[in-house]
């Protein structure tokens, strides 16, 4: 007898449904451009490997799609009437009885910081988020013609769906803009029963008690720690959103749950590290707070490693004995070594070395301090990490409205600094993106091509940083190590460089000849 298919089944594109292989910094590389040349199967077996599914369900999924799980089981829907499976299984999910399919994805156009920035400046193709996302919704869409189940799409990056891109391109019932603990549950259920819903729904913030506690595990063990920032940057979403701080002990049955499933690794999803507990007007850190969180990650015996989703760079200079604190703790419980040693890694956001143009755009970015010292409280909290073995991954805005080439050589100099004292720091620039929940969305869409040469100046700079400090670290490894494959890489670096950026801007040029130049220093 046929087993009836899932009410509602959810799921996201492959380059989201992959724990690539641990490494959640991997995960940004498939915002990068896919090249014609290269297909999807060698992909999906080298780069966004398929997590495990059990029948069509997957035994590890999304935060984002556990938590919508959980809260649409807290409101009454059966165990068995939700189903998340990878994208590649949803023709075996989707049945007669399937009402609802459910889409979570965090870039599907391609318009996020890192997609819109490499696939801009690579320029050899769609980034490989967009052609994921188009190849899901394709199923999706053949599924929704067979047996008429209505499709939703929500996430962080549902925003792009109602941009002048997305039309004609995909036929969706409803987008789901902000959070879906409390209005989620209420529209899935209206589409199940066939009643009319807005096409676009604005979700209402959720409260603590709102927020259900994940029901199955997730990939890397990520589990949310706090919601939300509150610092107001207007380039960013979640900080224009109110912080909630999960309670300690929704914290530690989300940990055991992964930890009872074999997941001995959490990831602390936060936007940062330093506000868990906070109750500061001015953003000091809750020492005792975050103290405490760290005594009963390390107290349990199942987990291997801890890591952190992000810190604050300011947080860090106004607390150096708990920033030391938790450094050692996330060193010691790293996967992650440089030049053979063990780091730890968290992600940290620069954006400007323009005081001005912070105090514009993100004045509440470096509170207690103040706009002004911005420069200073980067070098400073960098400095201090290196001594600690910690590692940034630091992001650097380029593009932001209003930045003119003086605001940009100031970020290049503060880019030379990090050069000039050796610091491990890894760079991340990034062309400014209108995210349409943020409070500069309405600002023009821009791309490589519209830099100017100081601001392209700020992407040569901060590569050839990169390839110094890690190229060593990167062709040492066992997949670089024999000379064949360095001379395989060299070769296609130039092969790219003579057929594409020779015909290219001469921005793009001087970018190639610096890069190759720094990786022919270290290969």
């Amino acid at each position: 007898m046929r087993k009836p298919s899932p009410l509602v089944v959810l799921t996201g594109p492959s380059t989201e449904m992959s724990d690539y292989e641990g490494s959640h910094i991997m995960a940004f590389a498939a915002g990068f451009s896919k090249p014609w040349f290269m297909p999807r199967f060698y992909l999906k077996k080298t780069f966004f490997k398929p997590v495990p599914s059990n029948s069509f369900e997957v035994e590890l999924a999304p935060l984002g799609l556990r938590k919508l799980e959980a809260d649409l089981v807290k409101s009454g829907f059966k165990h068995e009437d939700v189903a998340v499976v990878h994208p590649d299984n949803l023709k075996n999910a989707v049945g007669p009885e399937t009402k609802v399919i459910g889409i979570s994805s965090k870039d599907p156009l391609g318009l996020g910081y890192v997609s819109l920035t490499y696939s801009s400046v690579l320029n050899l193709g769609e980034p490989i988020n967009k052609v994921e996302f188009k190849r899901l919704m394709k199923e999706a869409q053949k599924a929704k013609q067979k047996f008429g189940a209505r499709i939703a799409v929500g996430g962080a990056g549902s925003w792009q769906l109602l941009r002048p891109e997305a039309n004609g391109l995909f036929d969706v019932d409803c987008v789901f803009m902000g959070e879906g603990d409390v209005t989620g549950p209420d529209i899935v259920r209206k589409l199940v029963k066939g009643e009319d819903t807005p096409r676009i729904v604005e979700g209402k913030q959720a409260s603590l008690d709102d927020i259900s506690p994940i029901i199955r595990p997730t990939i890397y063990g990520a589990v949310e720690i706090s919601r939300g920032c509150g610092r107001g940057c207007a380039f960013c979403s979640p900080t224009m959103q109110r912080r909630r701080v999960m309670p300690l002990e929704t914290i530690m049955h989300e940990v055991e749950l992964n930890v009872s499933h074999g997941i001995h690794d959490v990831l602390l999803v936060t936007e940062d590290i330093f506000m868990y507990g906070c109750n500061s007007s001015n953003f000091s850190p809750n020492s005792d707070a975050v103290d405490g969180l760290f005594k009963v990650l390390t107290a349990h015996e199942g987990l291997e490693s801890i890591q952190a989703t992000h810190a604050n760079l300011a947080a860090i200079r106004a607390d150096k004995a708990l920033a030391s604190r938790v450094g050692r703790v996330l060193r010691e419980r790293s996967k992650y070594k440089l030049a053979g040693k063990q780091v730890a890694t968290v992600e940290v956001g620069i954006e400007t070395g323009s005081p001005k143009l912070f105090r514009k755009h993100m004045a509440g970015k470096c509170r207690p301090f103040k706009p002004e010292e911005w420069p200073s409280i980067v070098l400073s909290s960098l400095s201090f990490m290196e001594e600690q073995d910690w590692v940034a991954l630091a992001t650097i805005l380029v593009g932001l409205p209003g930045e003119t080439d003086e605001d940009a050589r100031q970020t290049a100099k503060l880019i030379e600094n990090i050069r000039d004292q050796s610091l491990s720091t890894f760079l991340v620039p990034l062309i400014f993106v209108p995210l349409g929940t943020c409070g500069l969305r309405e600002a023009a869409l821009r791309s490589f091509s519209d830099l100017t040469e100081t601001q392209a100046e700020v992407f040569a700079l901060a590569w050839e940083h990169n390839i110094k400090i890690w190229g060593p670290d990167f062709f040492n490894s066992s997949a670089y190590k024999s000379y064949w494959a360095r001379l395989g890489f060299k070769a296609v670096s130039h092969i790219l460089y003579n057929l594409k950026y020779k015909r290219s801007d001469k921005w793009r040029r001087a970018i190639a000849d610096r890069t190759i130049k720094a990786l022919g220093q270290v290969i």
